[in-house]
């Protein structure tokens, strides 16, 4: 499985878990250009996934105020469900 969330973030799974990963483009080491997943977390449920994920987007955002908390994570939420099409 794979689930692209943002241009930064998408979500895999293999038979034991999900994994949360950040997605970059290699600058040389194998193929320059190639696109490249890198495991951030790894999580027992897709539940647990997607709070990681909501969890690592405010800690990389520049909120000032539990108001600005409150905002974005109405637009992650609105995002996750933008991408599985809820």
């Amino acid at each position: 499985m794979r689930i692209d969330i943002n241009e930064k973030y998408c979500i895999t799974s293999d038979e034991y878990q999900y994994i949360l990963n950040t997605k970059s483009v290699s600058n040389g080491k194998k193929i320059k250009g190639q696109k490249e997943l890198k495991a951030v977390a790894y999580c027992s449920d897709l539940n647990h996934c997607l709070k990681e994920l909501v969890k690592r987007q405010i800690r990389e955002s520049d909120c000032t105020s539990l108001r600005d908390v409150a905002k974005r994570i109405e637009e992650i939420r609105s995002e996750i469900n933008r991408t599985v099409n809820f």
